[in-house]
């Protein structure tokens, strides 16, 4: 199983607080043809039928390594959950800082291109701050 990410615990107890269920076990996206699926680090649900996938990015080392690795894999995600017929939104769950420094600011051009979904969390208080649709 892949490793977490730092910040993986602070964002599920921030999902926690915002009254959604987080189980333990990331979310299988399983790849037509292959026998491993890919896994997202949460699937989280809220009211027994709002579903959605959470993928964790803290952005804590080399920024842009990061920011390319965070955009392919969620891209990758999301083409992968449609082609398989899935409608679960896919976020991509970051800190306030890293939204304030590079997705607001260098990267905010390709959010907006690729219509990718944040999830803004500030890490010290472990609360959602904004949804980004």
């Amino acid at each position: 199983m892949p490793s977490k990410d730092k910040c993986y615990n602070q964002v599920v107890r921030a999902l926690q607080k915002a009254n959604w269920h987080v189980p333990p076990e990331p979310h299988s996206i399983y790849v037509p043809g292959k026998r491993s699926p890919l896994l997202a680090d949460i699937r989280a649900v809220q009211n027994e039928k709002t579903i959605i996938i959470v993928e964790v990015k803290c952005f804590a080392d080399n920024i842009f390594h990061e920011l390319y690795t965070a955009i392919g894999q969620y891209l990758l995600y999301r083409s992968i959950l449609k082609q398989a017929g899935s409608t679960l939104p896919l976020y991509l769950a970051v800190p306030v800082s890293a939204y304030k420094d590079i997705f607001s600011t260098i990267a905010q051009s390709v959010v907006e291109e690729i219509r990718m979904k944040l999830l803004v969390v500030d890490m010290t208080k472990e609360e959602i701050v904004q949804w980004i649709e």
